[in-house]
């Protein structure tokens, strides 16, 4: 038993993956793009045989100085110096994942996946980290074997600058993990780089993947040889079997618990399953759920529910008729069409449903449309994109919008008036109340004055306001509504608020990448509306970890 081990990290080529050669014709056909990209008339022999010296001469140097380039520096100081400085900055990222594809294809160990995600559901933190000249490649595989979510921390050498088997990039995977080095584990495939490492980061054990046909390559430095010697990652299970779990319906955290929720927003290509999810997210500090409306029936299964605490639920949830489907059909509380409206009501009414059996007290709720045509407003955001907003054109697309959403707006209001009494007259069979989320899109509804038309309909207990930071952020600086606005009318009224950072008009940011005044935000929170965290997958946990940390200093999330 090795109970002291509370992480496990992994090197990725050859102990995730291996690599073998490329077929002459796929290499050929690399290379013949590589040239296409560049844009010149280059002999394919030539030009192969020259970035194969170069790529040489960069991986001696890496290796002595224990060092790694990012791709546009890779390419630019050694790959093609003598070329335009621009033109291969600007072409970096592509030549150098055409150069990795030429050279080798990689395919992952069948028992990749499952061993990854025993561990991970056996209780062990899990980080990776690995020497490689690609800051695409591994949170790609990743993410396409579902186990994106699983790993706490993943530092990649050219992302960091440092190689093994320096040991500080192994404490730097343990420091952002905030596992002391003497209880992590590392799995590796090479003595003189992973051991090495490890042993000098004061790691607790190592462990080497070795070729079963082959036998163990003994080090001659006692060293640099490894605790364990394993022939498959499954052996893995044997030598790390799962932690002791605390008994109690709360999720075990490694981390402060905050009093917050965790959107399933991130859970989108991050897991296998969504059970999954609730384990990470318990880990993370997030005592509470919110279900949002990218989740259906078949994966909510997966999850004993019962367990866990929801904070809310995000219709259309279960989204068995997704919301993509819900808008292309017009099937949304604002559609003129009756029948069309009728099935935007059914889908929150299975949202409401939802609710009550899990004794959820508020369904998220999006009020519908106003118009199904976008290209005005996609027009306005491309214009906005490129800097253009102090110009006559978008000052002329804003009001060309403005105008239509005015002669549009009135009937499609007065069935989303139609749609709130009869969902709410349902939802109060259930004891449920709704809240009316802000959007992001101009065309959405509601406006802020739409917004006070419609929480007039109900008394405060029955029909609030869910406040999103980010879509308010959005149209704020679009030129739409002030963002505070939206606090200072309805913050009597909030129920609870989505919050996520801002760049530019893009959202869904981990708090802290972008610049969104969450202090302002605090000031206006009521102390008992819930706190959701709604940021999309390609977040990782250490930057909603150190999002978290940022919303607490603001005062946005409290530690309970």
């Amino acid at each position: 038993m090795k109970e002291h081990i509370e992480a496990v990290l992994f090197d990725m080529g050859g102990t995730l993956r291996s690599t073998t050669k490329r077929l002459r014709e796929v290499n050929k056909q690399k290379i013949h793009a590589m040239i296409v990209l560049l844009g010149v008339d280059l002999d394919e022999v030539e030009f192969k045989l020259l970035l194969k010296k170069r790529a040489r001469a960069y991986k001696n140097w890496a290796k002595k100085n224990l060092l790694e380039l990012n791709e546009i520096e890779l390419w630019r100081r050694w790959m093609l110096p003598d070329w335009p400085s621009d033109q291969v900055s600007r072409l970096a990222l592509q030549l150098s994942q055409l150069w990795r594809d030429a050279t080798g294809k990689h395919i992952v160990f069948p028992e990749t996946q499952e061993t990854v995600l025993a561990l991970f559901r056996g209780g062990y933190r899990l980080g990776l980290v690995s020497n490689t000249t690609s800051s695409v490649e591994v949170p790609r595989l990743l993410e396409e074997l579902g186990i994106a979510g699983c790993f706490d921390a993943v530092i990649l050498s050219c992302v960091v600058g440092i190689r093994k088997p320096d040991p500080s990039i192994l404490l730097m995977a343990a420091g952002r993990m905030g596992v002391r080095p003497e209880h992590c584990a590392y799995i590796g495939d090479q003595p003189s780089r992973d051991v090495a490492a490890a042993r000098e980061a004061g790691f607790a054990r190592t462990v080497i993947l070795r070729d079963p046909k082959s036998p163990p390559d003994l080090p001659q430095d006692a060293a640099l040889i490894p605790d364990d010697y394993i022939k498959n990652l499954n052996e893995l299970l044997e030598l790390f079997p799962a932690r002791s779990k605390p008994k109690g319906k709360r999720p075990p955290a490694d981390s402060p618990l905050y009093d917050a929720s965790l959107s399933t927003m991130w859970a989108r290509n991050k897991f296998s399953v969504l059970s999954d999810f609730f384990l990470a997210a318990g880990r993370l500090g997030f005592p509470k759920i919110e279900l949002n409306h990218q989740i259906d029936s078949g994966m909510l299964s997966s999850v004993d529910l019962g367990k866990y605490s929801i904070s809310s639920v995000h219709e259309p949830c279960p989204a068995d008729i997704s919301m993509e489907t819900l808008k292309a059909r017009d099937w949304m509380i604002s559609s003129l069409d009756e029948n069309c409206r009728q099935q935007g009501t059914a889908a929150i009414k299975r949202s409401i449903e939802l609710a009550s059996t899990l004794s959820v007290r508020t369904v998220v709720v999006h009020s519908g449309q106003v118009s199904l045509d976008m290209v005005l407003e996609n027009k306005l955001r491309h214009l906005f994109h490129a800097g253009l907003t102090e110009t006559a054109q978008y000052q002329e697309t804003k009001r060309l919008i403005m105008e239509r959403r005015l002669k549009l707006s009135g009937p499609c209001l007065e069935a989303v008036g139609k749609s709130l009494k009869e969902l709410m007259d349902y939802a109060s069979r259930f004891g449920v109340r709704l809240g009316l989320e802000n959007r992001y899109h101009y065309f959405d509804i509601p406006t802020q004055d739409e917004m006070s038309a419609l929480l007039a309909l109900a008394e405060p207990d029955r029909l609030g306001f869910i406040y999103d930071v980010g879509h308010a952020t959005a149209l704020d600086r679009l030129g739409f509504f002030p963002n505070e606005m939206w606090l200072k009318r309805f913050g009597g009224r909030i129920f609870g608020a989505h919050l996520h950072d801002v760049i530019g008009i893009s959202d869904h940011y981990a708090p802290g990448l972008g610049d969104v005044d969450f202090r302002m935000v605090a000031g206006y929170l009521p102390k008992d509306s819930f706190r959701t965290i709604e940021v999309m997958s390609i977040n990782t946990p250490e930057q909603i970890k150190t999002g978290l940390i940022k919303l607490v200093d603001t005062g946005c999330v409290n530690l309970i």
